[in-house]
């Protein structure tokens, strides 16, 4: 019996709990957060969803370090508010060779009463990471 003991004991480290690997998380999942921490107003949180370098953002921005995209979204709801975001359909997901785009159709709240229909297109890298993020109006 003390022989088992010994032998189980140097079979399975004590103390050791076991390895869990990581959850990769869906870029449709990713969306969602990134619409929540939007609309709470949390650049900082959302800044970790996109690339080091983001090709387009919005209308004018390309080609700009993540932090620009941060720092202009907090000026964005500096001067709005009351802004808001809400999705009216279905994400829809394509992926073609390695760039997942995601389209997001709703409407967006800039003094949180009016609101314009708009479409959002979202692409991210094989790393999960957003390099572009344009809304359309309609």
């Amino acid at each position: 019996m003390l022989l088992l003991k010994i032998f189980l004991a140097l079979l399975l480290p004590y103390g050791q709990a076991p390895q869990k690997k990581p959850v990769q998380r869906t870029e449709q999942e990713i969306v969602y957060d990134l619409f929540r921490l939007r609309n709470e107003h949390k650049a900082d949180s959302a800044e970790l969803y996109f690339a080091d370098t983001v090709q387009v953002y919005m209308k004018y921005l390309r080609n700009v370090p993540r932090r620009t995209v941060t720092r202009s979204d907090k000026q964005f709801w500096k001067d709005h508010p009351g802004n808001r975001f809400e999705m009216t359909a279905p994400v829809q997901v394509t992926n073609k060779g390695g760039i997942t785009t995601v389209i997001v159709v709703g409407k967006e709240y800039l003094d949180g009463i009016t609101f314009q229909k708009e479409r959002i297109e979202i692409r991210f890298n094989r790393n999960k990471k957003i390099f572009y993020y344009r809304g359309y109006l309609i």
